[in-house]
């Protein structure tokens, strides 16, 4: 991510001379901004527009994951729930017998 500025020094050397600054102070100035620009990290629209793209790409696969495991984890809750519900069946199946069968004088 870079981005290349057009910088005419000549221009504004001339332009810094006509504001009353001597010749060499506005070269001085003129190439102090020239690095500066050169040297720095701007991120320009387009940068920007190929980030967001490459989030949004990020995002809809996590969604997608995210919707996967959820699903997953849905139908595991349900395989346990129903073996809870059986056990407890049979356990009180078994609980109800015995009583029954204390019951019964035999």
């Amino acid at each position: 991510m870079g981005v290349t500025l057009t910088f005419d020094t000549l221009q504004f050397v001339q332009r810094l001379k006509k504001a009353g600054i001597k010749e060499t102070e506005a070269e001085a100035i003129a190439e102090a901004v020239r690095d500066v620009q050169t040297n720095s990290d701007v991120a320009t629209k387009r940068d920007l527009v190929e980030v967001k793209a490459e989030l949004k790409h990020d995002l809809a696969e996590l969604r997608a994951e995210l919707k996967s495991g959820l699903a997953e984890t849905k139908a595991e809750l349900i395989k346990w729930g129903v073996t809870i519900v059986v056990a407890v069946g049979v356990l009180q199946t078994s609980i109800i017998t015995a009583l029954i069968m204390r019951l019964i004088p035999g």
